[in-house]
């Protein structure tokens, strides 16, 4: 056998072996999605349970945040969750996109808001948690 002939049949059947991602539910994605809000309640020390290093936040008037911005006071002030609508998840290996609805009342930047507003956040799995890694709110802002 020609030997790159061998190292391709060897990469493969390594692809072949990987243990498939295991799926995600659409309750394990909305408990997910549940523990980042309600971790926005809860403030700092519980964000920083829920949040990966890398985190990065783009909201819908274009201000951008990383971590330690977010945290240090940038987060929104959630009032109520009223509920979340229209959730889909997709996943690969240990990431996990979830788009949704969210219906909540919040404030940002001094203006408090009570609508649906378009979500996507990415999870990373880190052991037996999802961290947030990204999030991006496409609230319309009114003027």
């Amino acid at each position: 056998m020609h030997i790159s002939r061998m190292i391709a049949a060897a990469a493969l059947a390594g692809v072949m072996a990987m243990p498939a991602a295991a799926q995600v539910t659409n309750e394990e994605a909305e408990a997910a999605v549940m523990a980042w809000l309600n971790a926005i309640i809860a403030g700092p020390a519980a964000l920083e349970t829920v949040l990966a290093p890398e985190f990065q936040i783009q909201r819908a008037d274009g201000n951008g945040l990383d971590r330690a911005a977010y945290i240090g006071g940038g987060a929104a002030t959630i009032t109520e969750i009223i509920g979340i609508e229209n959730l889909v998840v997709t996943t690969h290996d240990d990431l996990m996109v979830v788009r949704y609805s969210l219906i909540v009342a919040e404030t940002i930047g001094g203006v408090t808001v009570d609508r649906e507003a378009p979500r996507l956040t990415v999870f990373r799995r880190e052991g037996d948690v999802w961290l947030v890694v990204a999030h991006a709110n496409f609230a319309r802002l009114e003027q």
